[in-house]
């Protein structure tokens, strides 16, 4: 018995094991080429499964007479010829075309069968009852037809190559000759040959470019049994190679180990070919009336008046009952479709409904969102208005929880309201659409108004803190520019900590409740931290701007007050160039901490301190040395200064005192090894350009011209000075001194006729006249009366100390005078004392202005030196005055 393995089962599917394994067993592998495979096909029932047993001796499964006639063969199935010796033949018997198993509507699996066959076999046989010849259906012809058509565009064979074998099995002959039979069969295949749609590269082909056609005819089975078993013999010879009408050719072929793999591609090529899956009558008519019926009730849904009035009120607002008024016109839609498609196919009329039911839901979906966004902003609205609410003071907010617990009622509410309101207005039965995503996207919605109701509090409160920011932080700022004194940077960096502290403290406080991460509050912190850094910075950067104005006015704070901040009256013993050096100092002070930036103290984290350490103390120690420079250069220019005041070289004070700072400067820069401002260019050590505000060459410009202003207020000071002493060594008037003449006649006389009374008269009043100078009893008194008094007492004994030494040393210095001048030439040295008397006695009245400034202008006219430039026309003629009475 022949082995039969099922090559496709009914339900389409290739076997591709049993494929396999039926060529493994049949050694198809060692055949090579040297095989043909035979196919057939004709209507159920014919009599092919008979025919191919008793040609080819396979054992495929015949239909039983006795058990009526029905589906014998389902699929397609294939056997090897036991009977053909000479070759090996692969015999496939297909299932029936036809059957009423698969009925009018499943016709694709017998189109894609047959097509299989054409292009597998060698030789494929068209089982066809006699009777049948010139018939349109009986004969198969349509279903040939529509192979030789996709065979054509699907494997796009090469004419006159490999053509395969049609051979026409005439079943239960008649008396009608077989010739005639034939000439028929030839001529309605080549009307359909020409009849079929071909590919342009086939246009002018024929039949017999691809198939070479060969007609057989068989007795009938039951009434001549005898006959058909001879004429199955014969047909069986034909398949020898070596027979004179031979039906196997050698046409080029796959190898055999490669079959199975060969008719699998086939196959699935097949399958994939929707030119096959042609669809019955009733399934088109069924097609076209369910599509009419559907357009026909979209037609009447978008005329009815109801939908148009809902559509109208829809654009209005939000409207009551939308949902379920939509859902009973869709209701009323889908029901009129299904009462006119009902006795249609119901593959098609199921489809059409599902594509009824989307056309329903795109017609709605415009309106149905209008009506969805109108319900949000309503529940929006009502929301926005809640949450205002709360955050009042003494609303929900003012609470506990505060802003998050009162956004979280508020926002609960609202998504209750709209679950609410869609639930009874907007939820349309049968469709999709159930209110989840419209629910999310509400809750969406909400969330980005809490969130930018949020923001807009947290900036309000940020922006209230930055303005207490800025309140906390101008005053101190600004005080501490405007003295600029040594350490100011880290006051300045402490005023910003405690001014950023507090605002932030005010801030986090504003804010509680609000939910705020650690990182944001940090965040914050950090943001008006910066703010508060970069506020002073902007100060600062503003002071450098006007540094001179500064520098000017610490110089005139510094010069023109005394300890006490009262007004300098310029006495006998105010030294000008000391208290000009110290103003100098804290002008310079000034220029010195507006150079550059300080870093912060103690800014690095923790793990970054001991990294840092290095870096800040260096940065530190620059600092320094900025600071060290600019005051090592006003100590040298005071220096200068000072010397160019007391050789009287007043005119040229600005320029001799710069080049004298300037040499003195450089030679104690490089002395000291420290940095030499007047050569830089710029800081040393300082990377970071926006740091420095002013760099060497506008620090010596600024220095140069704030000494030109101050040089000038020093000499200004030293000339007011002079004029003091001379406004104090004035005599009294001439009817003063006539008034003490005619009253004090007899007490002159007394003193006269009395020298040793007169010697102790003289003595008293020069020492009470030193005294009176000493005690600067003007100044103190100008402080008031008893202020005065008070301070004249406590300055009472130190004075006579003062004058009492003063005068032990002018005593000294007489007498060795008179030492030298008794051992020189008698009249020179009698010149000399007569000069150092006048001089002595200027000194010894040194305490008054005038006797200063006469004993000053005589010295300086006795050397030959310019002497100060008087202030007035009426005080150089007062100092001439002086000076004969002097002389």
């Amino acid at each position: 018995m022949a082995a039969i393995v099922q090559v496709i089962n009914g339900d389409g599917e290739f076997e591709s094991a049993g494929v396999q394994s039926f060529v493994d067993k049949n050694e198809l592998a060692q055949c090579r080429t040297n095989y043909a495979v035979v196919a057939i096909m004709g209507p159920q029932s014919s009599g092919k499964s008979t025919l191919l047993n008793y040609v080819f001796g396979t054992d495929f499964k015949m239909m039983d007479a006795m058990e009526g006639r029905g589906q014998t063969t389902k699929g397609i199935w294939m056997s090897k010829s036991p009977k053909v010796t000479d070759t090996t033949v692969l015999v496939m018997d297909l299932e029936g075309s036809d059957g009423r198993e698969r009925g009018e509507d499943d016709t694709n699996f017998e189109r894609q069968s047959a097509l299989f066959a054409l292009a597998v076999a060698d030789v494929l046989l068209v089982n066809i009852w006699c009777h049948d010849i010139g018939r349109e259906h009986g004969s198969g012809k349509p279903l040939l037809k529509t192979i030789f058509q996709v065979n054509l565009k699907l494997f796009a064979p090469e004419p006159d190559r490999k053509k395969t074998v049609l051979l026409f099995v005439i079943r239960d002959k008649t008396k009608t000759p077989l010739a005639k039979l034939t000439e028929v069969l030839e001529a309605d295949l080549d009307r359909m040959w020409d009849s079929i749609a071909k590919p342009a590269a086939y246009a002018g082909s024929k039949m017999t470019d691809f198939f070479q056609v060969q007609y057989a005819a068989l007795s009938h089975f039951e009434e001549r049994y005898e006959d058909f078993q001879a004429d199955a013999v014969h047909l069986r010879r034909r398949f020898a190679p070596d027979a004179e009408d031979t039906l196997i050719c050698g046409d080029e072929k796959l190898p055999g180990d490669a079959f199975a793999l060969s008719i699998h591609n086939i196959w699935d090529v097949i399958r994939s070919q929707k030119d096959l899956n042609l669809p019955a009558h009733k399934v088109m008519v069924a097609n076209i009336r369910c599509q009419e019926i559907a357009d026909d009730q979209l037609r009447a849904f978008a005329a009815d008046q109801a939908w148009a009035g809902l559509q109208e009120a829809a654009g209005l607002g939000a409207v009551e009952g939308f949902g379920p008024q939509v859902a009973g016109l869709m209701d009323s839609c889908v029901k009129g479709y299904e009462a006119e498609a009902l006795y249609f196919d119901a593959h098609v009329r199921e489809a059409k409904f599902g594509e009824l039911g989307k056309r329903l839901l795109a017609a709605v979906q415009p309106v149905y969102q209008a009506q969805v966004a109108a319900q949000t902003a309503a529940v929006l609205t009502s929301f926005e208005k809640e949450l205002k609410l709360a955050l009042l003071p003494g609303g929900a907010a003012s609470g506990s929880g505060g802003f998050v617990a009162a956004a979280a009622a508020c926002r609960a509410a609202a998504v209750k309201e709209f679950a609410a309101a869609f639930k009874k207005h907007l939820h349309i039965q049968g469709t999709p659409w159930d209110g989840t995503a419209e629910a999310a996207a509400l809750e969406a919605a909400l969330d980005a108004h809490i969130a930018k109701v949020r923001d807009e509090h947290v900036a309000a409160a940020v922006a209230r803190a930055e303005k207490a920011l800025s309140t906390l932080l101008s005053a101190p700022v600004i005080a501490l520019l405007e003295v600029c004194g040594p350490g100011m940077w880290p006051r300045l960096y402490g005023v910003c900590r405690d001014a950023a502290a507090a605002a932030d403290k005010q801030l986090l406080g504003s804010l509680a409740g609000y939910g705020l991460a650690a990182a944001e509050a940090e965040a914050l912190s950090e943001g008006l931290r910066a703010r508060a850094r970069a506020a002073m910075e902007g100060h600062v950067r503003e002071a450098a701007l006007t540094r001179l104005s500064r520098m000017k006015d610490r110089f005139q704070e510094v010069f023109s007050q005394d300890e006490s901040r009262a007004p300098r009256m310029w006495g006998a013993r105010d030294d000008i160039p000391a208290i000009a050096a110290a103003a100098r100092l804290a002008a310079a002070n000034v220029l010195a901490q507006l150079a550059v930036i300080r870093p912060p103290p103690g800014e690095q984290q923790p793990q970054q301190q001991q990294q840092q350490a290095a870096k800040g103390q260096l940065q530190a120690e620059q600092g320094d040395a900025i600071e060290a420079a600019v005051l090592q250069l006003a100590r040298s220019s005071s220096d200068a200064a000072s010397t160019a005041a007391t050789d009287g070289a007043a005119a040229d004070a600005s320029s001799s005192s710069s080049d004298a700072a300037a040499a003195a400067a450089s030679s104690s820069s490089h002395a000291h090894g420290a940095l030499d401002l007047l050569s830089a260019a710029t800081w040393p050590g300082v990377a970071d350009e926006s740091r420095v505000l002013l760099a060497p060459h506008d620090v010596r410009t600024s220095w140069r011209e704030f000494m030109s202003y101050s040089n000038v207020a020093v000499q200004q000071a030293l000339s007011a000075q002079q004029a003091n002493r001379l406004a104090n060594n004035r005599l009294p008037p001439l009817w003063a001194i006539a008034a003490m003449l005619a009253l004090g006649w007899n007490e002159a006389m007394a003193l006269l006729f009395n020298p040793l009374l007169l010697v102790v008269v003289g003595v008293l009043v020069l020492f009470l006249r030193s005294l009176y100078v000493e005690l600067d009893v003007e100044r103190e008194m100008a402080r008031g009366a008893l202020p005065g008094a008070i301070s004249l007492s406590h300055k009472v004994v130190p004075a006579c100390q003062s004058v009492l030494r003063k005068t032990a040393e002018s005593v000294q210095q007489l007498m060795h005078s008179l030492q030298e001048g008794q051992e020189g030439q008698g009249a020179a040295g009698g010149g000399r004392a007569a000069a150092y008397t006048v001089d002595h006695r200027a000194n010894s009245s040194s305490g008054t202005p005038a006797g200063q400034k006469a004993g000053r202008y005589t010295e300086l006219t006795r050397r030959g030196a310019a002497a100060p430039a008087p202030s007035s026309a009426a005080e150089f003629t007062d100092l001439q005055a002086e000076s004969k009475k002097a002389q």
